[in-house]
């Protein structure tokens, strides 16, 4: 699984029908206005294919700015930002859909992030989607805001049931608009953020079905990564190997573990629902481990191990095997300096916390599980 700068993350929306889209030779005419930033340079990145990245600056005159450019790919997603991506506290960043011709944006210093895109056909359907889309999240955001303090905790389960409801048809809106439009660009730019949650057989078939031309462009190699990914790791394939340290220091593998049932567990101590479920998993380890169970935890900590170490104390979780997932971040580089060689999450196709694997005594993996999936099947293989 590719990284992509965090400008390209933080971008959501789609892109014209290939049949309306340019030839690569064709030009770009960009005249932009924001005010307050008088005599800055301001920036546009888009990426071409996948990891190649497009750059060009200008500076801002009487409170205007003008790219003129040849466009190398019918549509990108790009952004328009100022300051240096280094110091993400105080950069600014617009996200819109360019393509060859004249477009129009109008910056609002007061809500950059949603500038005014006129003349892209791409920016016009996903300012589309967006009309529906926008009142979920603020409502969400409302039920946010409702929620004091000190609500009770009824009240506090009831808005949260209400947050992920919401947040559902979100993505269920956005996962019928990609399926619907296999010669949209659209399809591109939202596949890689709804992937997460989809099977290997959902997002296969709606790789397969997207245009050939549409899978040239733009992001679609993350896209590609990620379905190699959970091909990896569907049920009856071998689960992939590594070796790492454990917290005790000890060089560990999963195929040392050849002969037992293996729970793998992908948590983080900063995340809650995966603290949470260990007291159910310090249950069905001692159920089961006589049997044969053992358990296996990658924790997202490896920038802060003695925090990782203090966690599996407090949280008594001692008699489990615990490794770090491998990811080296030199953060003066920023998302390039991610170094992902070693990284177990990438392995196992990681995309939410907590992810639970379970594989069998032979090292082939049986599934991904929740808690009452894992159960009756942890009863399944040992019996009561």
């Amino acid at each position: 699984m590719k990284t992509k700068p965090f400008w390209m993350a933080a971008l959501v929306g789609c892109t014209m029908m290939v049949g309306c889209a340019s030839q690569p030779d064709n030009q770009l005419k960009l005249d932009g206005t924001i005010n307050g930033y008088e005599g800055e340079w301001i920036h546009l990145a888009y990426t071409v294919r996948d990891t190649v990245q497009v750059t060009d600056s200008t500076r801002i005159a009487n409170g205007a700015f003008r790219f003129s450019r040849p466009m190398e790919v019918p549509v990108a997603q790009a952004t328009l930002y100022i300051g240096n991506p280094m110091d993400y506290r105080n950069v600014k960043y617009a996200g819109l859909f360019i393509e060859s011709g004249e477009l129009t944006v109008a910056i609002d210093t007061a809500n950059f992030s949603k500038p005014e895109v006129t003349g892209s056909a791409a920016q016009a359907e996903s300012d589309s989607l967006n009309t529906v889309l926008d009142p979920l999240y603020a409502y969400v955001q409302a039920m946010r805001d409702s929620v004091s303090g000190n609500a009770s905790a009824e009240r506090k389960a009831y808005f949260q049931k209400q947050q992920e409801m919401y947040a559902d048809s979100a993505k269920g809106i956005q996962l019928s608009f990609v399926k619907s439009r296999p010669h949209s660009f659209v399809a591109l730019s939202y596949l890689p953020f709804l992937m997460g949650n989809m099977t290997y057989d959902e997002l296969k078939s709606i790789y397969d079905n997207m245009a050939p031309e549409v899978k040239q462009y733009g992001n679609v190699g993350s896209v590609r990564d990620g379905l190699a990914a959970l091909e990896r790791v569907q049920p009856g394939r071998p689960a992939p190997l590594f070796r790492a340290v454990t917290w005790k220091g000890d060089s560990i593998g999963i195929a040392d573990l050849k002969g037992k049932y293996v729970l793998l567990d992908f948590w983080a101590t900063w995340c809650v629902p995966c603290r949470k479920s260990f007291p159910h998993v310090k249950e069905l380890y001692k159920k089961y481990h006589a049997k044969g169970l053992e358990v296996f935890c990658v924790a997202d900590d490896d920038s802060k191990p003695d925090t990782w170490k203090e966690v599996i104390e407090k949280d008594g979780i001692q008699d489990f095997y615990h490794v770090l997932r491998g990811l080296k971040w030199d953060r003066s580089k920023g998302v390039d300096g991610m170094d992902h060689t070693n990284d177990i999450s990438d392995l196992y196709a990681i995309h939410y916390l907590p992810t639970k694997y379970l594989i069998d005594k032979d090292g082939n993996i049986i599934g991904k599980f929740e808690d009452e999936a894992l159960d009756a099947k942890l009863k399944e293989i040992f019996g009561n």
